[in-house]
């Protein structure tokens, strides 16, 4: 599976679409209500899902060591770490059926309902299978 956390917004040519491949997972990134951020990218044609971006803890190499900081590259990688726990839960999935079984998990809002495939933001407990 690949991951894409550039911008790709309807008004942009989707870069998922000009890779032509089906195991790449496009992330969005959402607030703590599990509302698109004012500065993410979307479409609901190749972008997933959303993942939290607003305020996250972030390791830097300033005196403070971390410090809170909002994106894509804030989201993404809490999507790449459930699918990762997913392919171990589910080692007789395939790559589609995993990114399916996620895309079914999320938490729906009405903000990402016309701007992301699944219409949702990331719920980890759904998608491994501990919360239905």
């Amino acid at each position: 599976m690949q991951f894409v956390n550039k911008e790709m917004n309807e008004e942009i040519a989707g870069v998922k679409r000009s890779f032509r491949m089906d195991n790449i997972v496009a992330v969005a990134a959402c607030n703590r209500k599990g509302q698109l951020a004012s500065f993410s990218n979307y479409s609901r044609h190749s972008v997933l899902l959303a993942a939290s971006g607003v305020r996250i803890q972030s390791c830097t190499l300033s005196p403070n060591l971390f410090e809170y900081k909002n994106g894509t590259s804030q989201a993404t990688p809490q999507v790449a770490a459930t699918l990762a726990m997913m392919v171990n839960l589910f080692p007789g999935d395939t790559y589609s059926e995993i990114i399916d079984r996620l895309r079914r998990s999320v938490d729906p809002d009405a903000t990402l309902e016309l701007k992301t495939i699944s219409g949702g933001c990331l719920n980890i407990g759904r998608a491994l299978g501990m919360e239905r």
